[in-house]
């Protein structure tokens, strides 16, 4: 999996080192205020950043040596839907995660992997898009547009369970930067991505909103301030802070993570 060792970035972006690993069959939640370092710990994570400390590796090796084909299949990162997909169909959008991961199809001159209609159709059900399939992205509404992003990477990163084209079938990483929904909505898609990583053997960190019921749906929660992660709330832990992250005005936790070190 993916593992971050006394990991730091200098300069602009920038975060505080701190060590820890990504946990397969794990929803790992990114939380903190504005301009606490999410986006940027996201796409550290994605290897859109180099870390000037420390270092972050992927089965053992540092991001960076793996080759782009072997990362498609292990990392997806979801960003908010461009306007370059907007009339894209979403069950063509899906598969084209699959695609992007399987690079022997394209060496072979392959017109798709024969496993691409189950693991579309698997995709779709697990962010339960069936309905919206034949749907250009451009009409639908914010919550289903990042659902289908969405289902685009787990395609990329889970596939089908006998893709001949993978060279890995479990084990993936979803990385979710997308744009903040309503408190509902989002309890409601971080239970479908709870039962994905499940079923799928996936580890999916999404950014979530500092409120108790969405912060419930995750197995771990790294909260983020100021460039460093302050703490690391486990579900037996979660419930010190529950006044902190469900107040309008809440404190922040002050004392250091035990993994941040000094800058």
């Amino acid at each position: 999996m993916l593992s971050l060792f006394n990991t730091a970035l200098e300069g602009t972006p920038s975060l505080r080192p701190f060590s820890d690993r990504l946990v397969p069959g794990e929803l790992l939640g990114i939380c903190g205020p504005h301009g606490a370092g999410k986006s940027t710990l996201i796409g550290l994570l994605a290897g859109l950043y180099r870390p000037t400390r420390g270092s972050i590796c992927l089965d053992g090796q540092p991001l960076h040596c793996w080759p782009s084909a072997y990362r498609a299949q292990r990392i997806a990162h979801v960003i908010a839907p461009p306007q370059s997909l907007a009339d894209w169909r979403v069950r063509d959008l899906v598969g084209l995660g699959l695609l992007e991961s399987c690079s022997r199809v394209v060496q072979q001159g392959a017109a798709s992997p024969p496993c691409l209609p189950v693991a579309v159709e698997t995709a779709l059900a697990a962010l339960d898009l069936q309905g919206v399939s034949d749907r250009r992205l451009g009409t639908l509404d914010t919550v289903n547009a990042q659902r289908a992003m969405i289902a685009r990477a787990l395609c990329q990163v889970a596939a089908a369970p006998y893709c001949p084209c993978r060279q890995r079938r479990d084990n993936g990483i979803l990385l979710l930067d997308l744009e903040p929904l309503a408190h509902d909505q989002e309890q409601r898609l971080l239970a479908d991505l709870g039962a994905a990583s499940r079923r799928h053997r996936l580890c999916i960190v999404p950014v979530v909103s500092p409120c108790d019921a969405s912060l419930a749906h995750c197995d771990r929660v790294w909260w983020m301030d100021g460039g460093s992660r302050r703490a690391d709330l486990s579900p037996s832990v979660r419930h010190v802070l529950r006044v902190q992250v469900s107040s309008a005005e809440r404190t922040r936790p002050n004392a250091p993570h035990p993994n941040d070190a000094a800058p």
